[in-house]
Protein backbone atom coordinates (compact mmCIF):
# COMPACT_ATOMS: atom_id res chain seq x y z
CA UNK A 1 0.00 0.00 0.00
CA UNK A 2 1.28 3.31 -0.99
CA UNK A 3 1.51 6.60 0.89
CA UNK A 4 -1.06 7.87 -1.14
CA UNK A 5 -3.29 5.10 -0.51
CA UNK A 6 -3.06 5.59 3.54
CA UNK A 7 -4.15 8.90 3.43
CA UNK A 8 -6.97 8.08 1.12
CA UNK A 9 -7.75 6.02 3.60
CA UNK A 10 -7.33 8.43 6.79
CA UNK A 11 -9.32 10.62 4.44
CA UNK A 12 -12.79 8.42 4.54
CA UNK A 13 -12.10 7.07 1.17
CA UNK A 14 -14.15 3.82 0.59
CA UNK A 15 -12.12 0.44 0.48
CA UNK A 16 -11.75 -1.86 -2.17
CA UNK A 17 -15.28 -3.64 -2.08
CA UNK A 18 -14.56 -5.76 -5.11
CA UNK A 19 -11.39 -7.46 -3.10
CA UNK A 20 -13.17 -7.52 0.33
CA UNK A 21 -16.17 -10.00 -1.80
CA UNK A 22 -13.83 -12.17 -3.34
CA UNK A 23 -11.94 -12.87 -0.80
CA UNK A 24 -15.63 -13.91 1.30
CA UNK A 25 -16.81 -15.56 -1.32
CA UNK A 26 -13.60 -17.84 -1.80
CA UNK A 27 -13.79 -18.56 1.98
CA UNK A 28 -17.16 -19.14 1.98
CA UNK A 29 -16.97 -21.62 -1.55
CA UNK A 30 -14.18 -23.50 0.30
CA UNK A 31 -15.95 -24.04 3.28
CA UNK A 32 -19.22 -25.05 1.22
CA UNK A 33 -16.47 -27.75 -0.39
CA UNK A 34 -14.87 -29.07 2.53
CA UNK A 35 -18.40 -30.62 3.63
CA UNK A 36 -18.29 -33.16 1.22
CA UNK A 37 -15.65 -34.78 2.45
CA UNK A 38 -17.29 -36.55 5.24
CA UNK A 39 -19.30 -37.95 2.49
CA UNK A 40 -17.12 -41.27 1.93
CA UNK A 41 -16.34 -44.89 1.85
CA UNK A 42 -13.08 -46.79 2.97
CA UNK A 43 -11.12 -48.42 -0.11
CA UNK A 44 -10.86 -51.88 1.22
CA UNK A 45 -14.77 -51.82 1.24
CA UNK A 46 -16.31 -54.66 -1.61
CA UNK A 47 -19.30 -56.78 -1.93
CA UNK A 48 -22.35 -56.86 0.88
CA UNK A 49 -19.91 -54.24 3.01
CA UNK A 50 -19.98 -51.96 0.37
CA UNK A 51 -23.40 -51.61 0.54
CA UNK A 52 -24.16 -51.65 3.71
CA UNK A 53 -21.40 -48.57 4.03
CA UNK A 54 -23.41 -46.51 0.88
CA UNK A 55 -26.60 -47.23 3.10
CA UNK A 56 -24.19 -45.96 6.49
CA UNK A 57 -23.94 -42.78 4.31
CA UNK A 58 -26.84 -40.90 5.60
CA UNK A 59 -25.89 -39.01 8.71
CA UNK A 60 -23.26 -38.26 6.43
CA UNK A 61 -25.34 -36.46 3.70
CA UNK A 62 -28.36 -35.46 6.10
CA UNK A 63 -25.27 -33.28 7.87
CA UNK A 64 -24.06 -32.09 4.33
CA UNK A 65 -27.03 -30.99 3.12
CA UNK A 66 -28.31 -29.00 6.66
CA UNK A 67 -24.90 -27.60 6.60
CA UNK A 68 -24.53 -26.69 2.57
CA UNK A 69 -28.29 -25.12 3.48
CA UNK A 70 -26.90 -23.05 6.62
CA UNK A 71 -23.45 -21.63 5.20
CA UNK A 72 -25.51 -20.83 1.79
CA UNK A 73 -27.74 -18.65 4.17
CA UNK A 74 -24.99 -17.10 5.45
CA UNK A 75 -23.24 -16.26 2.01
CA UNK A 76 -26.88 -14.71 1.08
CA UNK A 77 -26.98 -12.69 4.27
CA UNK A 78 -23.09 -11.73 4.01
CA UNK A 79 -24.01 -10.74 -0.24
CA UNK A 80 -27.25 -8.69 0.81
CA UNK A 81 -25.79 -6.85 3.84
CA UNK A 82 -22.39 -6.19 1.65
CA UNK A 83 -24.39 -4.80 -1.28
CA UNK A 84 -25.94 -1.99 0.60
CA UNK A 85 -22.58 -1.33 2.94
CA UNK A 86 -19.95 1.26 2.15
CA UNK A 87 -17.30 -0.14 3.39
CA UNK A 88 -14.96 2.90 4.83
CA UNK A 89 -13.73 1.51 7.87
CA UNK A 90 -11.09 -0.60 8.96
CA UNK A 91 -12.96 -2.32 12.23
CA UNK A 92 -15.50 -3.88 9.36
CA UNK A 93 -12.73 -5.10 7.65
CA UNK A 94 -10.91 -6.38 10.99
CA UNK A 95 -14.88 -7.75 11.50
CA UNK A 96 -15.10 -9.25 8.36
CA UNK A 97 -12.48 -11.67 8.87
CA UNK A 98 -13.80 -12.64 11.78
CA UNK A 99 -16.81 -13.49 10.65
CA UNK A 100 -14.75 -15.36 7.38
CA UNK A 101 -12.67 -17.07 10.14
CA UNK A 102 -15.86 -18.93 11.60
CA UNK A 103 -17.48 -19.81 8.51
CA UNK A 104 -13.85 -21.36 7.41
CA UNK A 105 -14.51 -23.45 10.68
CA UNK A 106 -17.72 -24.29 9.95
CA UNK A 107 -17.20 -27.83 8.23
CA UNK A 108 -15.46 -28.71 11.61
CA UNK A 109 -18.64 -28.49 13.96
CA UNK A 110 -20.75 -30.32 10.60
CA UNK A 111 -18.07 -33.38 10.84
CA UNK A 112 -19.16 -33.65 14.22
CA UNK A 113 -22.77 -33.47 13.80
CA UNK A 114 -22.29 -35.84 10.85
CA UNK A 115 -20.40 -38.02 12.80
CA UNK A 116 -21.75 -38.08 15.87
CA UNK A 117 -25.25 -37.17 15.70
CA UNK A 118 -26.27 -39.21 18.86
CA UNK A 119 -23.94 -37.01 20.91
CA UNK A 120 -25.75 -33.70 22.17
CA UNK A 121 -22.49 -31.73 22.52
CA UNK A 122 -22.20 -31.76 18.73
CA UNK A 123 -25.16 -29.82 18.27
CA UNK A 124 -23.98 -27.74 21.24
CA UNK A 125 -20.87 -27.06 19.27
CA UNK A 126 -22.49 -26.30 15.68
CA UNK A 127 -25.00 -24.12 17.10
CA UNK A 128 -22.56 -22.24 18.98
CA UNK A 129 -20.54 -22.04 15.84
CA UNK A 130 -23.80 -20.12 13.72
CA UNK A 131 -24.62 -18.47 16.26
CA UNK A 132 -20.81 -16.90 16.75
CA UNK A 133 -20.75 -15.77 13.18
CA UNK A 134 -24.21 -14.19 13.57
CA UNK A 135 -23.31 -12.04 16.30
CA UNK A 136 -20.21 -10.64 14.26
CA UNK A 137 -22.27 -9.87 11.50
CA UNK A 138 -24.88 -7.94 13.78
CA UNK A 139 -21.81 -6.01 14.67
CA UNK A 140 -20.86 -5.08 11.47
CA UNK A 141 -24.48 -3.72 11.52
CA UNK A 142 -24.18 -1.46 14.55
CA UNK A 143 -21.05 -0.33 13.49
CA UNK A 144 -21.92 0.30 9.95
CA UNK A 145 -25.39 2.22 11.32
CA UNK A 146 -23.74 4.28 13.89
CA UNK A 147 -21.27 5.89 11.06
CA UNK A 148 -24.05 6.05 8.52
CA UNK A 149 -22.63 3.64 6.29
CA UNK A 150 -25.91 0.94 5.76
CA UNK A 151 -28.79 1.56 3.85
CA UNK A 152 -31.99 1.78 6.12
CA UNK A 153 -33.86 -1.08 5.48
CA UNK A 154 -37.87 -0.57 3.90
CA UNK A 155 -40.79 -0.65 6.34
CA UNK A 156 -41.96 0.29 10.47
CA UNK A 157 -38.50 -0.46 11.64
CA UNK A 158 -35.98 0.87 9.19
CA UNK A 159 -32.84 0.70 11.47
CA UNK A 160 -34.14 -2.88 13.60
CA UNK A 161 -34.78 -4.45 10.18
CA UNK A 162 -31.21 -5.27 9.76
CA UNK A 163 -31.40 -7.21 12.67
CA UNK A 164 -34.34 -9.47 12.40
CA UNK A 165 -32.44 -12.14 10.54
CA UNK A 166 -29.80 -12.71 12.67
CA UNK A 167 -31.60 -12.44 15.67
CA UNK A 168 -33.93 -15.12 14.13
CA UNK A 169 -31.78 -17.54 13.06
CA UNK A 170 -30.11 -17.24 16.14
CA UNK A 171 -32.87 -18.29 18.02
CA UNK A 172 -33.87 -21.05 16.33
CA UNK A 173 -30.43 -22.54 16.20
CA UNK A 174 -30.41 -22.10 20.38
CA UNK A 175 -33.57 -23.83 20.75
CA UNK A 176 -31.97 -26.39 18.40
CA UNK A 177 -29.32 -27.08 20.81
CA UNK A 178 -30.95 -26.88 23.86
CA UNK A 179 -33.38 -29.34 22.89
CA UNK A 180 -30.77 -31.50 21.67
CA UNK A 181 -28.79 -31.18 24.66
CA UNK A 182 -31.76 -31.44 27.11
CA UNK A 183 -31.95 -35.38 25.89
CA UNK A 184 -33.43 -35.12 22.78
CA UNK A 185 -31.45 -35.39 19.75
CA UNK A 186 -33.64 -36.91 17.71
CA UNK A 187 -36.51 -34.43 18.05
CA UNK A 188 -34.34 -31.13 17.87
CA UNK A 189 -34.49 -30.71 13.97
CA UNK A 190 -38.35 -29.98 14.85
CA UNK A 191 -36.56 -26.65 15.96
CA UNK A 192 -36.81 -25.65 12.34
CA UNK A 193 -40.49 -25.43 12.02
CA UNK A 194 -39.89 -22.14 14.07
CA UNK A 195 -38.71 -20.75 10.50
CA UNK A 196 -41.46 -20.31 9.17
CA UNK A 197 -43.44 -17.95 11.83
CA UNK A 198 -40.20 -16.06 12.66
CA UNK A 199 -40.17 -15.69 8.51
CA UNK A 200 -43.75 -14.25 8.13
CA UNK A 201 -43.08 -12.06 11.07
CA UNK A 202 -39.82 -10.71 10.11
CA UNK A 203 -41.18 -9.73 6.31
CA UNK A 204 -44.46 -8.17 7.44
CA UNK A 205 -42.06 -6.04 9.72
CA UNK A 206 -39.91 -4.91 7.02
CA UNK A 207 -42.65 -4.32 4.42
CA UNK A 208 -44.94 -2.59 6.89
CA UNK A 209 -45.28 0.78 6.62
CA UNK A 210 -45.12 4.10 9.06
CA UNK A 211 -48.42 5.73 8.86
CA UNK A 212 -47.70 9.44 9.42
CA UNK A 213 -50.22 11.60 11.16
CA UNK A 214 -51.62 14.04 8.93
CA UNK A 215 -51.59 17.86 9.27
Amino acid sequence: MTEGDEDERDAGGEVDLGRVLALSDGVFAIALTLLVLDIRIPDEVHGADFLRALSGLEPAIAGYLISYLVIGVLWLAHHRLFRELRVRHARIMSLNMVLLALVALLPFPSSLLAKHGDEAVSYAVYAANVVAVFAVQTLIIAVSQRNGDLTPKPGRFPRFGWYLQPITASFVFVVWAVVAVSGHPGQANYAWWLLVPLVLVSRRLNQSKQVLPQH
